[in-house]
């Protein structure tokens, strides 16, 4: 069991991390918009990443002001709101991608 923990912390290990992360819908279009952490644990560096079907993109980024990225977030849901995409916050979800992307 220590081992398998151990694995799976040194692979978590060499992935950014998203804490906050937001489906956004409307119709069958699907959007995210996810605050992904650099060092996880660590509220900085971080980045704001939109995701739609065309691709992905980074909209904002921090490397010292701890809440800009999620403050931003947060204001990115809102307009997303207002164009009409219903949004609902997805609980401690885990970047799949290395952070070399």
């Amino acid at each position: 069991m220590k081992v398998m923990l151990l694995l799976m912390l040194s692979i978590l290990s060499f992935q950014a991390s998203a804490q906050d992360m937001y489906v956004c819908k409307d119709g069958s279009a699907e959007r995210t918009v996810e605050v992904v952490y650099s060092q996880p644990g660590n509220k900085v560096p971080c980045d704001v990443k939109y995701t739609k079907a065309s691709g992905s993109q980074v909209l904002w980024s921090a490397n010292h002001e701890v809440g800009y990225c999620e403050s931003k977030a947060q204001a990115f849901i809102a307009k997303l709101d207002t164009l009409g995409l219903a949004c609902s916050k997805v609980n401690n979800a885990v970047a799949t991608q290395p952070l070399s992307e």
